[in-house]
């Protein structure tokens, strides 16, 4: 008895650039260092690193091959010591510098919907829905699993995973680069297997227990049977429900607060880029961008490729005009000789509310930037709030949720891949340690840090927010409230304007009732508040681009918001003094015996 099997599959296919190359072992290293300070010999290499002679010849040409060792004749012999280029090595907390060689390659693969395994496409028979009807015209019983209860997933992350494990052929292997031009997915196909008296012909060698089991249930259902449905059985997409916390040293002066303080960080983060720099900026404006343009085309002349993503979508209008206003940015770099061919503006919103920089730097690794200012739409007027990642581990979590954000047609978005590649090298920086512990919030983790401080705190718990909206209540009155039971403390909700549809005077009411419940609801007065922000006690600092008092983080789209959470020494007690002197009347309403300045 013969009867074939079809399983619905997607197949992806695109042009890879593999990195191919050794990289540097232990020992290479060792040796290194060993020849940093003075010049030794083979011999004495040998002895004191205690391995063979011929594995020190082979290491130390090696390292000479690549400019990290030079020879030093001397009386005694030939001596061998580190170069100007390897004494840099050794000295900076970077991994030896690696020098692959690049090629490309074409890969495709596919992945079933029953059980999420994938294979090499070159490994299996695909067919369409019209060849089975073909097969089943001359007499040949077809069997089609259909699939319900979800299905494999499908982001940029995990295919770009899949192409890894499909592309590379070892340890000296690594994707390089994606070119998103050449990618392709189909979801029309099905792989086709077909099973001879009980014994299943062109299942993948690496197929796993439970596709196989699927495919022995199908052939074995009774003659004439056409469709065989089963619920999905492989693995989902999961998600970190906590921020991932890294220690690292954190210098206070790294949250940037104020208007002209924004503009200062962007000049200067422009001004020591090297060749990369990706901007997020919910909103923009023509305008604005035509005020800092001197500083972008002077970038843009020494090299540096810019992308320009914006996320606006609160409403068709506010769609259209952040539209309108990139396509004239687009056509402002189009008329310049500089930022032409190297500043790219994308057209299409991200959805998000976050406002991120990304910036290379020429010895110091990648600085990212978190906050709450608009980049390419602020005039730098009201008081905003940013803070500047530089531990290389912080920096590829944000690459990580760059990818995520902007990768939502799979392996064709560029800086998706790029954001994951560069993430992947970061994280092969040393980790430096530090007496701060930093972490990347997203979505409705903003919501458990709040329940954390107001649940914790012991003296001090205070919220920014430029606006003051319906959710007030359930989200930053009610944590103000859990706090402010407690003896000695007082909380304080800072806001700059009502929003959607409360007024002045239903502001006022809530002002009442929070006093009554202990919350000081304080609205600013001459100088507006756009940064969103939350402290408590003297160690722990969050800022975000999430609205505490007027809007809540999405679930089903957590990269919508995306904020830092920074618990260092007295980093909260410093960030207040200097809003404080900002704003007098959050002062006021904090003073008490237990409060440290």
């Amino acid at each position: 008895m013969s009867v074939v099997i079809a399983i619905p599959v997607f197949r992806i296919a695109c042009k890879v650039g593999l990195d191919r190359g050794r990289a540097w072992s232990v020992v290479d290293e060792l040796l290194l260092w060993a020849v940093w300070k003075e010049p030794k010999s083979i011999a004495a290499l040998a002895v004191g690193a205690n391995v063979p002679h011929q594995l020190v010849v082979a290491s130390i040409a090696r390292l000479m091959r690549f400019r990290l060792v030079e020879v030093v004749l001397t009386d005694g012999g030939v001596t061998f010591k580190a170069s100007a280029f390897g004494f840099e090595a050794v000295n900076s907390v970077n991994p030896l510098p690696f020098f692959p060689t690049r090629v490309s390659r074409r890969v495709s693969f596919v992945i079933e919907w029953a059980t999420g395994d994938f294979f090499p496409t070159r490994q299996i028979r695909l067919v369409t829905q019209a060849k089975l009807e073909e097969l089943r015209s001359i007499g040949t019983e077809v069997r089609v699993i259909s699939v319900d209860g979800g299905g494999p997933s499908m982001s940029h992350e995990a295919n770009l995973n899949r192409l890894s494990d499909i592309a590379t052929r070892g340890l000296d292997e690594q994707v390089a680069l994606v070119d998103g031009r050449t990618a392709t997915m189909r979801d029309d196909e099905y792989m086709l297997l077909r099973v001879i008296d009980g014994s299943a012909q062109g299942v993948p060698q690496h197929a796993g227990p439970a596709l196989r089991a699927l495919v022995d249930e199908a052939a074995h259902l009774p003659a004439g049977t056409t469709d065989f449905q089963v619920t999905y059985a492989g693995p989902t997409e999961t998600r970190d429900k906590e921020p991932v916390v890294h220690d690292c040293h954190f210098d206070p002066a790294d949250i940037i607060i104020g208007g002209s303080a924004q503009r200062d960080c962007l000049e200067q983060l422009l001004g020591r880029a090297h060749r990369r720099v990706i901007i997020h900026s919910t909103f923009l404006d023509a305008a604005r961008f035509s005020q800092l343009k001197p500083l972008i085309q002077a970038a843009c002349a020494r090299g540096v490729n810019f992308d320009l993503l914006w996320g606006a979508e609160k409403d068709e209008e506010t769609t259209a005009r952040n539209g309108a206003a990139a396509s004239s940015i687009a056509q402002i770099v189009r008329d310049d000789r500089d930022m032409r061919g190297r500043f790219r503006v994308h057209m299409r919103t991200t959805s998000s509310h976050a406002k991120v920089i990304l910036a290379d730097t020429l010895n110091d690794g990648w600085v990212a930037g978190i906050g709450s200012c608009n980049w390419l739409s602020s005039p730098f007027q009201s008081v905003e709030l940013s803070v500047l990642l530089r531990d290389q581990h912080l920096v590829a979590d944000v690459a990580s949720t760059l990818q995520r954000l902007t990768g939502r047609r799979g392996l064709a978005d560029s800086i998706a891949t790029e954001m994951a590649i560069t993430a992947r090298d970061m994280r092969r920086s040393p980790k430096v340690g530090g007496n701060a512990r930093v972490s990347i919030v997203v979505g409705d983790a903003h919501d458990g840090i709040l329940r954390t401080a107001s649940g914790t705190a012991e003296y001090r718990f205070v919220i920014g927010s430029n606006r003051l909206g319906s959710t007030a209540r359930p989200g930053a009155l009610l944590q103000g409230e859990v706090a402010a039971r407690r003896d000695g403390l007082r909380s304080v909700v800072l806001y700059t304007q009502p929003s959607g549809p409360l007024k002045n005077r239903h502001a006022q009411a809530l002002e009442e009732e929070a006093r009554a419940d202990g919350v000081v609801l304080v609205k600013t007065k001459k100088i507006p508040l756009h940064g969103k922000f939350a402290l408590w006690d003297n160690d722990d600092v969050v800022v975000t681009s999430l609205n505490w008092a007027s809007a809540s983080a999405d679930p089903d789209f957590p990269w919508g918001e995306i904020g830092v959470h920074v618990n260092a020494p007295r980093i909260a007690s410093h960030s207040l003094s200097r809003l404080e002197a900002i704003f007098p009347m959050l002062k006021d309403s904090h003073a008490g015996p237990q409060m440290e300045s």
